[in-house]
């Protein structure tokens, strides 16, 4: 059976004499038949141009080719046996002076499969780096959740005469608005830190808030401040719980 890359139907007359091309030399080979040096390109010029030979007229007729008189890069010879690996590969290979022109006409389903893998490929590649980002954007959620746990369960532990020292510390790992929320449910507390109410009500900041707050510390009677580090959890105990 012929596989329906070599199928003699074409559109093009040059795509179709690669095909029957390499259908004649395989057929031959098969056989036993004895063949000429190069009979892929030999068979392929016969069809096209009636002619074995490569020749500047015969050049003219094969597409994608421009080949120039007098080239200097390259002579007939060279392009004709770059034509004998180019077809006995079926198109797979396209060696110089060959260009992808002639490639493209002669074994254009090549060309499509190449385009094919490429862009592929180039999903795969695509979809592996999106993963990656992805991963990445995860991880530094979740450091970013456990570092502020860590802020949360730190705040715990301060009083109105130390939360400053808190908040310098955390603010240089995270920003302002993370610690924010957890502030303000910390602040509610204490009674001292009453008046700050007013500072979250207005929005203000919490580099604001931390100004007012030392200022209240001293206007606090002594006291007050005695009972309200009682309301402090133990660190000690705390660990050994």
């Amino acid at each position: 059976m012929i596989p329906s890359s070599h199928a003699l139907v074409s559109l093009k007359p040059a795509r179709q004499a690669a095909i029957q091309a390499i259908n004649m030399v395989e057929s031959s080979r098969e056989r036993g038949a004895r063949l000429p040096a190069m009979p892929y390109v030999r068979t392929f010029l016969r069809v096209l141009t009636g002619s074995g030979r490569l020749n500047a007229t015969v050049a003219r007729q094969i597409p994608g080719l421009n080949w120039v008189p007098k080239n200097r890069h390259s002579n007939l010879k060279q392009v004709e046996e770059a034509l004998e690996i180019m077809i006995a590969t079926g198109g797979e290979a396209c060696p110089l002076p060959l260009t992808p022109d002639v490639q493209a006409e002669l074994f254009p389903e090549v060309m499509h499969t190449r385009t094919d893998r490429r862009l592929h490929r180039a999903k795969i590649s695509t979809t592996r780096q999106l993963r990656r980002e992805a991963r990445e954007v995860d991880q530094q959620w979740r450091l970013r959740r456990n570092l502020l746990a860590q802020a949360e369960l730190d705040l715990n532990f301060q009083s109105p005469e130390t939360v400053c020292t808190w908040y310098t510390r955390w603010s240089d790992e995270l920003d302002a608005g993370e610690l924010t929320s957890a502030f303000w449910s910390w602040q509610t507390r204490f009674a001292s830190l009453k008046e700050l109410e007013w500072l979250r009500l207005s929005g203000e900041p919490l580099y604001v808030v931390m100004y007012e707050i030392p200022f209240i510390v001293r206007e606090t009677p002594e006291h007050i401040r005695a009972a309200e580090r009682w309301l402090v959890p133990n660190k000690l105990k705390h660990h050994r719980g």
